[in-house]
Order: C-alpha cells, then sequence, then structure tokens
C-alpha cells in the first residue's frame, strides 16, 4: 500500500484583537508577572482560577478584582483570558471607556445588535476599569449605565462568566451602579483585592 506524501499541520497564529487583547497585553503571563508579597495570597486564587478556567466558565462563575491604579488587576484579567483561548473557548475584553464608545458610535442597528449579542453571549467577558467611564451627572437617566447594569445582569442570568476589574471598593460599586446586581454578582463573582504601590512606576524608572 503506497502512502502520499503527508501534508504538513499548519498552525495559524492567534489573533489576539479578535479577542480585544492588544500588543500591550499580547505577550502577558501570569508566570511572568511581578507579585508583591502582600498579594502573593489574591494571585494563588487568580492562578487557581485560571487552571480551572474551563470548569468556571462551564458553571458560570466569575471574578471581582479591585485595587488601586497598577498593581496587576488588567494583566492578570487578559493572562486568564489567554488560558481560556488556548481551551479553545472565545473570551472577549473590553474597557469600560471603549465599551461605552462602542455603544454610543454603532449607529447601525445591525451591527450595534451583533456587538451587543457578543457582549452578551461571549463565554467569558473582561469588563476592563469598571468605574472609569462617564456616565452622566444623573445616573437615575443614564442611558449608558442602564446599558452597562442590563449587559451584566442579562450574563449573570444566563450564568455566563464575567472578569471586573475596577479601582472602586465594593461600597462605592453599589453606590455608583444598581446594588442589586452588584449582589447578584456578589453570588458567582470571587472578590479579590490586590493592593501595594503602582508597579508601573517601575517601568517610568527604566525609561
Amino acid at each position: 500500500m503506497l502512502i502520499g506524501p503527508m501534508t504538513p499541520t499548519i498552525f495559524k497564529p492567534i489573533n489576539w484583537e479578535y479577542y480585544g487583547i492588544y500588543k500591550r497585553y499580547q505577550k502577558v503571563t501570569l508566570e511572568d508577572m511581578t507579585v508583591l508579597d502582600v498579594n502573593k495570597e489574591a494571585f494563588d486564587v487568580i492562578k487557581e482560577y485560571a487552571e480551572h478556567v474551563v470548569h468556571k466558565l462551564d458553571v458560570g462563575l466569575g471574578l471581582i478584582i479591585k485595587g488601586p491604579v497598577g498593581t496587576g488587576k488588567t494583566t492578570a484579567a487578559v493572562a486568564i483570558m489567554k488560558e481560556a483561548i488556548q481551551n479553545k473557548r472565545s473570551p472577549y475584553f473590553i474597557s469600560m471607556i471603549s465599551l461605552l464608545d462602542k455603544l454610543m458610535s454603532l449607529r447601525d442597528q445591525e451591527e450595534r445588535y451583533e456587538f451587543e449579542q457578543r457582549i452578551k453571549n461571549c463565554s467569558l467577558l473582561v469588563l476592563d476599569d469598571l468605574g472609569g467611564e462617564y456616565i452622566g451627572k444623573d445616573k437615575d437617566e443614564s442611558f449608558m449605565l442602564k446599558r452597562i447594569m442590563s449587559i451584566i445582569a442579562e450574563r449573570n442570568q444566563r450564568s455566563k462568566s464575567t472578569i471586573i476589574t475596577t479601582n472602586l471598593k465594593i461600597k462605592e460599586l453599589k453606590e455608583r451602579y444598581d446594588e442589586r446586581v452588584i449582589d447578584r454578582l456578589g453570588s458567582t463573582n470571587q472578590i479579590i483585592t490586590l493592593s501595594g504601590p503602582s508597579l508601573r512606576r517601575e517601568e517610568w524608572r527604566e525609561l
């Protein structure tokens, strides 16, 4: 029996931008992150989530990673996303500023629908810097605030995993957003607090 030449397997490079991961974060891994002693326990929880990311997503569990600017919240969230991608899941990362800009700029109804369906149905949604967006002076009448809460609430109801990074304390989140939605997140999202000085200061010293 003659066997013809084998067709080589071609591995396509991952299109990180499709998942919302841009150049700054495309090479990050949990193993390469600088972890301060004060945050070791918190990072143990983050690593455990990443190691069991398939199960976490299957049962709709997420994280709220809070703490001061520059403590590694976004990097940790992206590193978890990359684990999900390696396990054939399709997460999506978007900053709150970009989310509001996208919702405001999409005039075509079909494009808006497709975008909202993606952020409502993707296996893992990372909302970066919750609280850093402008929602207007009157939060009770803010269209954008209502859209944000609708997205988070709907994902919670569908048992879709969401990772939130924020500089705000839980009390501040409840004051700024719908307290009922934040409380619901508390039942499915483990709260992790990172602390210490900004790691970005080291980057500035090296310039």
